[in-house]
């Protein structure tokens, strides 16, 4: 009789509990069990990144982890992209680069890409080339030359501040430094952040809204 063991996921939000070998690696808990094909499974080595997914929000290589480590954990895979708020019921911002930059040709690294890209992106919102580079430089891919898929994290870290700019100019990492997201409303009326012409300094004109801030120019 096969030895196996009870672990709990919470996998894009949804809880699962699934019964896994000891030696079961993550990657192919994530395929076989809960049947998420979107991660890739490329080297089996941890060399390519093809597997990567988000764990507690870190990037981890699933073929690294067995599943049996992962017990209790939260994991993000590229098939909860589309739910995530800022995708607003269509692609997330990253997929929609990838699409609009050419960032993909086979596309057998892409999840493994989006999911490191994510993850930048969450810790860095405005990353430059270099610091995009360094982030997916653990991510292999044979076929457009990396330029394009630098492009198109670049392209989403634009139409994320974006959207983020339609809700309110609230960000991960507003909130992060004001210590809560209620921080960001908690001026009524106008607010002065000193500067002439910018956030209703006494050279402007502008109007502002309840939350204060202004549009930066």
């Amino acid at each position: 009789m096969t030895n196996t063991r009870e672990i709990t996921l919470t996998v894009n939000g949804t809880e699962h509990t699934i019964d896994v070998e000891p030696r079961q690696l993550l990657v192919h808990a994530i395929r076989e069990e809960l049947d998420m094909t979107g991660t890739h499974i490329g080297c089996d080595t941890g060399n390519c990144g093809a597997c990567t997914v988000l764990k507690d929000g870190e990037p981890i290589k699933s073929c690294l982890m067995f599943a049996t480590q992962a017990d209790g954990s939260e994991l993000m895979t590229v098939e909860g992209m589309e739910e995530l708020p800022e995708a607003r019921g269509d692609l997330h911002p990253l997929q929609e680069g990838f699409r609009e930059e050419h960032g993909l040709q086979c596309g057998y690294c892409t999840p493994g890409m989006l999911m490191a890209g994510k993850a930048l992106l969450d810790e860095n919102p405005d990353p430059s080339e270099e610091e995009i580079r360094e982030a997916i430089s653990g991510n292999l891919c044979r076929c457009t030359g990396y330029q394009n898929i630098v492009r198109s994290i670049e392209y989403a870290a634009e139409e994320l501040e974006e959207v983020a700019a339609a809700d309110g100019g609230t960000t991960a990492a507003s909130e992060t430094d004001t210590g809560s997201a209620d921080a960001a409303s908690a001026f009524d009326g106008e607010f002065d952040c000193g500067a002439a012409n910018c956030c209703g300094g006494p050279t402007t004109d502008r109007d502002h809204d309840a939350h204060g801030g202004g549009e930066h120019k």
